[in-house]
């Protein structure tokens, strides 16, 4: 049976309008449905939590090693490690629910398959591997890490791209539809680059180590997070311009920014190292906040419709919350 806790926690804001397109809602409500120890974790752990892009089940990723595959909380699929283990730092569940990517402190990127096939491995780096996605049409696989690279490999494992930025190359984010990926680097810069490796611009965030960058579903938005507990939203329009700082949120006084999420209603979720996940606006409205724990919390995602989000902890518990509207 599914633990349910009776938490809700509802903000409104004084008023509503039009955004990029989306309603910025006047309110919105935040219930804890379910929560459960997905990794058993000490100390100053990592975790990802990660929806496929097509369906509820969803991957963990932690610092203890293993990756796991999930179908709903609680029921666990399939897991992955290396041997050795290997501190992960990322991972991502493709669209076909089977194939998931991995970035590990061993300097190899590796492509896992539930249907049991061999991994293949990306590397190695010179450092470790930061992030990693899956590149549009399966074309290949794009890399980020500690030494500074964005490298992008053929699906069989060559290296065929090697981009050198300074200081580490930490997040990576995929706008499938304009074939752009938008890297952040500890020194608060956003690096745009094609999928095909054509180096287009770069930009100061003034952010500071900068935590995670996403982009809007329609891909007009990046937006981006980092130590200073400020979230930005930029627009990227014609890529020959640097981005327009669009929105500034200071989404923390106390804590890191250590995660984002943002579904197509243009509900934006940050979660953060005080404990506390907050929904807002796209013009900087907040529409909710929950005192989740007293752990770190260190990402989040929504599910494809919206409605869900999951939040992991530095603990190693991952949390389902039911998000309203």
């Amino acid at each position: 049976m599914k633990r349910v806790l009776k938490v809700f926690i509802s903000f409104a804001v004084a008023s509503a309008g039009v955004s990029n397109g989306v309603l910025a809602q006047s309110k919105a409500s935040i219930k804890i449905l379910n929560q459960f120890q997905a990794h058993n974790l000490t100390g100053e752990s990592l975790i990802q939590v990660h929806y496929s892009p097509t369906s509820t089940n969803f991957i963990t990723a932690a610092s203890d090693g293993r990756v796991k595959v999930w179908a709903e909380p609680r029921k666990l699929t399939a897991e992955f490690s290396h041997n050795p283990p290997a501190m992960l730092f990322n991972g991502r569940l493709e669209t076909d629910n089977k194939t998931l990517v991995t970035a590990a402190y061993n300097g190899v990127a590796t492509r896992w398959s539930t249907l049991g096939t061999s991994p293949q491995n990306y590397g190695p780096h010179l450092s470790g591997v930061t992030d990693v996605e899956i590149l549009p049409g399966n074309d290949g696989v794009i890399t980020t890490s500690d030494d500074g690279s964005i490298r992008f490999w053929t699906i069989d494992g060559r290296l065929v791209k090697r981009i050198e930025r300074q200081g580490v190359a930490r997040n990576l984010a995929l706008a499938k539809q304009r074939k752009l990926v938008a890297v952040t680097q500890d020194m608060g810069n956003v690096t745009i680059v094609s999928t095909t490796g054509a180096m287009l611009q770069a930009f100061k965030t003034n952010q500071g180590r900068l935590n995670d960058v996403i982009f809007s579903p329609d891909e007009k938005l990046v937006i981006t997070t980092g130590f200073d507990g400020s979230i930005k939203i930029w627009a990227l329009g014609d890529l020959k311009l640097s981005p327009k700082l669009q929105t500034t949120i200071q989404a923390s006084q106390t804590g890191w920014i250590n995660g984002l999420a943002l579904n197509q209603a243009g509900v934006l979720a940050s979660v953060s190292d005080d404990g506390r996940v907050r929904l807002w606006t796209l013009s900087g409205k907040e529409l909710a906040t929950l005192a989740l724990s007293d752990k770190h919390l260190l990402s989040c995602s929504f599910s494809p419709d919206g409605k869900k989000l999951l939040v992991a902890t530095q603990n190693g518990t991952i949390s389902e919350l039911e998000v309203n509207p």
